[in-house]
């Protein structure tokens, strides 16, 4: 476990963000076929910035190591740096989520992802719709978590 700080992002993060982002896929979608360059990251993060309701950063060391974006009750994107995972990053990020959106969310995940859905379904996330992503025409999954009060 880490010593993790989150906080807002602002437009001097956007290529932190979209270094994580870049990173934390190519690790992640494996079985997905990549036409992405690097400069796509950086674009999708400056052109959606401002669009997302919430950006945030975690930081360790004063390094940027993963973050969470929100629309509404979904969350958007989620995503730590490779070499991060599993020392707590990633269960920081959820409970700033919770705190932000404390009657509940959704997030959407590839079915693929395994290591992903593991991490939602032991953090208490139920699975609540298989469905397919259009833009990257994969089979996904939605998890949807609500405070045990709302179930």
């Amino acid at each position: 476990m880490i010593t993790v700080l989150v906080r807002d992002a602002v437009h001097d993060d956007i290529p932190a963000i979209a270094d994580i982002l870049m990173r934390s896929s190519r690790r992640a979608y494996t079985f997905m076929t990549w036409d992405h360059n690097d400069e796509d990251f950086t674009e999708f993060v400056r052109a959606s910035f401002d669009d997302w309701d919430a950006v945030r950063i975690a930081q360790a060391r004063c390094r940027a190591i993963g973050f969470h974006c929100l629309t509404g009750d979904v969350v958007d994107q989620l995503f730590v740096v490779p070499d991060a995972q599993r020392h707590g990053v990633g269960s920081r990020l959820l409970r700033d989520v919770r705190a932000l959106r404390s009657t509940g969310f959704t997030l959407r995940t590839f079915r693929a992802n395994r290591r992903a859905r593991a991490f939602y379904e032991a953090c208490g996330l139920v699975a609540i719709d298989f469905g397919h992503s259009e833009e990257e025409n994969e089979p996904d999954v939605t998890y949807r978590w609500r405070p045990s009060s709302l179930t």
